[in-house]
């Protein structure tokens, strides 16, 4: 099914060559890939015949195997090949801690900001009452359904142009990875914080591609492409596309 209108988001119907791409994207393809146009972000599906990325089979592990060859994700392989067990074995051992990247809601009722990490279940704000005040001893339910637990408003969204996650603080306007990655920069001689927030890239999961900040008719041609290569059979990996 091709795409009928320009959505609000993108750029005035006077561009011509847009919305001929425009009229001529797969909208069925394009829910395949969760495509928004105000997120802006590819994600590549889990089951697809062409283009699909299964998940890593070693439990606890939030990545998908990106090479189709490979019976994990990448960092599980490396610590399989560290190890002595067989393989069989290794899939059974389920990981310990992961680095997953992305970005979960704190699970308290009415919070707008973001959980520490993504495996924990608290921003930071709910942390530290959690585990710093005369609340510590309580269970994560009993804490939740405390009555000087409240919602706190969130901060907006990360201010890097490609990213999509909330911000964590009011201080810097960022998300947690783009924080770490401003105080590194910011070391650097001659460093302009406007251009790093237009130029820095979005931090994704394996399965993620963000398209934010690129202009529109870049986008739709994007799009198109992706659609005309995986319609003729062709695999596209996630990592060929985030160096834009």
């Amino acid at each position: 099914m091709l795409a009928a209108a320009l959505p609000g988001s993108v750029a005035p119907a006077s561009d011509e060559r847009l919305r001929e791409i425009f009229h001529a994207l797969d909208e069925d393809f394009l829910v395949v890939l969760g495509w928004d146009w105000e997120r802006r972000v590819i994600t590549w599906p889990r089951q697809h015949p062409v283009i699909g990325l299964p998940d890593c089979p070693v439990p606890g592990c939030p990545l998908a195997i990106t090479v189709s060859t490979r019976p994990m994700c990448g960092g599980c392989l490396e610590r399989w090949r560290g190890c002595s067990l067989p393989l069989e074995e290794f899939l059974l051992v389920p990981k310990q801690t992961s680095r997953g990247v992305g970005q979960g809601p704190c699970v308290v009722a009415g919070c707008g900001r973001p959980r520490v990490t993504v495996a924990g279940q608290l921003c930071s704000a709910h942390h530290v009452q959690h585990t710093s005040t005369g609340l510590r001893a309580l269970s994560l339910e009993e804490f939740l359904a405390h009555p000087s637990v409240v919602g706190h408003a969130g901060f907006g969204p990360c201010e890097v142009a490609a990213c999509y996650l909330k911000a964590v603080s009011g201080k810097d306007p960022y998300c947690k990875s783009h924080v770490s990655r401003l105080y590194r920069a910011r070391t650097t001689s001659g460093f302009d914080e406007a251009h790093w927030r237009r130029a820095d890239k979005a931090i994704c999961t394996t399965r993620e591609v963000s398209l934010r900040g690129l202009p529109d008719r870049l986008v739709a041609e994007l799009l198109y492409g992706l659609s005309i290569r995986t319609r003729e059979g062709f695999k596209s990996r996630p990592e060929c596309l985030r160096p834009l």
